[in-house]
């Protein structure tokens, strides 16, 4: 009886507070096809971009056509994560590589807990210094 009791309010509580997960491979499938409009989608409404310099709060639309600039000066690169924060946390911080043949850029973001989903607040690109 105990067993089913248990069983019973685990699963009561999952569906009350499911898990959350920080959408990390979509970001990462995202920046490899150089998907911007994916990328923003998994924003807040207004995210802070600091893309190569040009910084500011954006909404949706104004961010993704900086981002979609970004990856038509710099197309057909590879990303990788090279840091991911701890997922149990209200913020999680990540930090990534986005590689060209002779340029590698830095790309960091900064995910807050929202109700049922993990949605970045700020996304920074700078070049990585030879």
């Amino acid at each position: 009886m105990k067993t089913i009791l248990l069983i019973v309010t685990t699963i009561v509580l999952l569906m009350i507070d499911p898990p959350v997960e920080v959408p990390y491979a979509k970001i990462e499938s995202a920046f490899n096809s150089q998907n911007a409009s994916t990328i923003i989608s998994y924003g807040k409404e207004y995210v802070l971009l600091n893309v190569l310099d040009k910084e500011g709060a954006y909404n949706h639309a104004q961010a993704e056509v900086i981002l979609q600039d970004f990856f038509d000066k710099n197309p057909g690169g590879t990303f990788s994560y090279t840091f991911k924060g701890k997922e149990s946390e209200e913020s999680v911080f990540c930090m990534g590589q986005y590689a060209l043949k002779n340029d590698k850029f830095k790309v960091s973001i900064q995910f807050e807990k929202i109700k049922s989903a993990y949605q970045f607040g700020s996304l920074t690109i700078t070049l990585e210094k030879k």
